[in-house]
């Protein structure tokens, strides 16, 4: 049964414009050569990890999204994890396209109590 995922990588910050375009086209390799459709590539850009990974302190975001059956996910976890660009990833079900347009909930909470009310504790 095919499904839509998302996967987010992070590559090597030291990597160059050449080396991050043939990586992701590594990635998305990898998702056809599954079977797999690729629907979007979101490049992110360079952004400050949270700690340390592989002792880099930065890492160059992407998002891809794509159809994929759900018996080839973890083959595509066990390739993805091969590529010596990628320090880390996750995939996982991307959200129905009606759940993904309506405001998170902690936005609609912020919406509905008015500035400066409350205790000012939680």
């Amino acid at each position: 049964m095919r499904k839509a995922y998302e996967i987010v990588f992070i590559l090597r910050p030291d990597l160059d414009d050449q080396q991050v375009r043939e990586t992701i086209d590594r990635v998305a390799g990898r998702i056809t050569e599954r079977g797999g459709t690729l629907l979007a590539t979101e490049p992110w850009g360079k952004r400050r990890l949270a700690y340390p990974i592989k002792k880099h302190r930065e890492g160059l975001y992407v998002l891809m999204r794509f159809e994929l059956d759900a018996q080839r996910v973890q083959d595509l976890k066990n390739a993805v994890a091969l590529v010596e660009e990628v320090i880390r990833f996750l995939v996982c079900e991307a959200l129905p396209a009606a759940a993904a347009a309506a405001p998170a909930p902690q936005a609609q909470l912020a919406e509905a109590v008015p500035s400066g009310g409350g205790d000012g504790g939680c």
